[in-house]
Parts: C-alpha cells; structure tokens; sequence
C-alpha cells in the first residue's frame, strides 16, 4: 500500500488530464444570473485549502466578490444580506462551513454548496451544489486535486473558464523548478505574495504543515517587511510569489534579502491569462512540497503521523450529528 506522500505525487500527476475534464464540466453548468456577472454579489467562504480558494476567488473577481471565514460568517451572517453564498468543502463534512449555511438561509439570495460529497451534511443544508470532479488515489492526501478544482469552480462562477492545452509542459516546468529549490525542515519558510499570488501563499503554507510539519509562514509582501522579517535567520528561506512583472515590491524584497546572504525564491506568476497562473503556481508549490519530501525519505505526511493532534484537529473541525 503507498504511503501518503506517494499518494500524494500520483494526485498531482492526475491533474495533467483531470483539469481539462473538469473544466468541460463547468463549462455546462447553468450560466450566473445576469445580475451575478463578474462576481458581483457573491460571497465565498471556506477553511484550510478551501479559504485560500475563497480568497482566490474575491481577488479573481477584482474585489466584486468578497471572501470569509465560515466561523466570522456564523457570528456576522448580515454579510450575506441579499447575496449568493458560496459554501468551499471537499468533505462536506466541517462543522463551521455547516453552521454558516444553515444561519444564513433566509438572508442570502442563494446557498451553494461546492463538495465533493453530494451526498453529505453541508449538499443537503445548501439550496444546490457543483460537484468537485477528480481523482483520488483512495488514500488520505493533504488537498492537492481537491484544491485545484474547488478552485476552477470558484473562478467559474465569475466568468468562463479558457481552454487549458500546456499542463503537462506546466508539470514538467514545476518539477524542474522545485528540483532547485530545499526545503530544510529544521528552520522556517516564509511564503509571501500580494494580490492573487497572496492565496497562494497561504496554500503553500497549508502543504508544508500537512506534509513536513515543519514551521512556516504565510504574509502579505508589504506586511513582511514590517513584521515576520525581524525573525528571519540565514537557515530560513523566503518564498517569494510575484503577482505579475507589475509587482516590483516582490522583486525589491527578493533582491534585498539576495545581497544580504539570505535564502529566497522569486516564483513569479504570469501576466496574462489568470486562470492558467493559477494552475501554474498551485503546481509549483504541490510539487515543491512533494519532491521535498520524497527527497527527505518521508513515507507519510506530517499530519498522518501525529494521531493526538489529528484527533484534536478532527475534534474541532468535523460536524457530529
């Protein structure tokens, strides 16, 4: 039986042709309501890998959706006043992303549930649902497949998606890119990024937690510099996600901490078709983590291994009925 990080690797390697798939998928949803265009008056919400997709989507949509912790939503459901919630949750299953749908039925437009479970919990509390469409390796992986695609579905709802033909030039240019990059698991890793690359820093942190366990950090560019940096040693490598060749502040930081001997990547997004930066930087950083591991000899992720704070974490994040 593989271990977790094997698993890992085969989910990544699936999205090659699983994407275009799913994408044909969306593309025969119900279109948004006229008044939905372009993401205005949506709202998503989301924990773990789900929130960095929530979070992708507002910023997606040019700020006119708007993107909240499901927990935040359940304490302040006036948000959604008149809009349409968008519930992210692979499993169906978390107890905060439930909650939330159910407090504000009768004050948003439309609750939709993105699952991968039709059949759970949260499809059932939701007035519809788009199913997340991909292939598992059967075993419990950090959210690879799964976050890639609650992410086309997010961005689908906001305009249509393109027609995606280089991913396996994409998997192949991520594994050369993440050959030249260590991770060293007995220091931290800063992963910073402003506008759309800021998500994915936060996503990039959620894989080098489950996986190595080891500690890591998710900031905005300009909040680095005022805070995280002041804790930063020669052993720690900054990870820096550059929004486009616009971003010069990314560049800046990435040149500063060069001069000075301290470790850090510039991994820049492109500039032009969105969509297929994001699918671009969600691999780099999947493939990152992984070969990462693989180079460590770790059989199975970090979060596999410890069964008192899995237990913990399922105890405050799963619905008990």
């Amino acid at each position: 039986m593989p271990g977790t990080v094997e698993s890992m690797g085969l989910e990544i390697k699936y999205q090659v042709e699983d994407i275009p798939t799913y994408i044909d998928y969306l593309s025969t949803l119900p279109p948004p309501d006229i008044l939905e265009l372009n993401g205005c008056r949506y709202v998503f919400t989301g924990a773990g890998d789900s929130y960095a997709a929530a979070v992708a989507a507002e910023i997606y949509s040019g700020y006119r959706s708007s993107s909240t912790d499901p927990y935040e939503l359940s304490r302040s459901p006036w948000i959604v006043d008149g809009k349409h919630l968008y519930v992210i949750s692979v499993s169906g299953r978390t107890g905060s992303n439930i909650d939330a749908a159910r407090i504000v039925k009768g004050r948003a437009a439309r609750v939709t549930a993105i699952t991968a479970n039709v059949n759970s919990v949260l499809a059932r509390s939701c007035d519809d649902l788009i199913e997340l469409k991909y292939r598992s390796s059967g075993h419990l992986t950090p959210g690879t497949s799964s976050f890639t695609m609650s992410l086309l579905a997010s961005y689908s709802r906001i305009k249509p998606l393109p027609g995606i033909c280089d991913l396996q030039d994409m998997y192949d240019e991520a594994k050369l890119w993440a050959a030249g990059v260590t991770l060293d698991p007995e220091s931290a890793t800063f992963i910073v990024g402003t506008g759309l690359a800021y998500p994915f820093a936060i996503y990039g942190k959620a894989k080098i937690l489950e996986v190595l366990g080891s500690k890591t950090q998710a900031q905005l560019t300009e909040q680095f510099s005022h805070t995280d940096l002041f804790s930063l040693t020669r052993r720690d490598l900054t990870i820096i996600i550059q929004d486009g060749p616009k971003d010069h502040l990314a560049e800046k930081l990435h040149r500063l901490l060069s001069e000075k001997s301290y470790r850090t990547v510039l991994l820049t997004m492109d500039g032009g078709d969105r969509v297929e930066a994001s699918i671009r930087i969600t691999l780099h950083l999947q493939m990152l983590v992984w070969m990462n591991a693989v180079r460590l000899g770790i059989k199975e992720c970090a979060f596999s291994t410890s069964r008192e704070l899995l237990g913990l974490s399922d105890e405050m994040i799963y619905y008990r009925e």
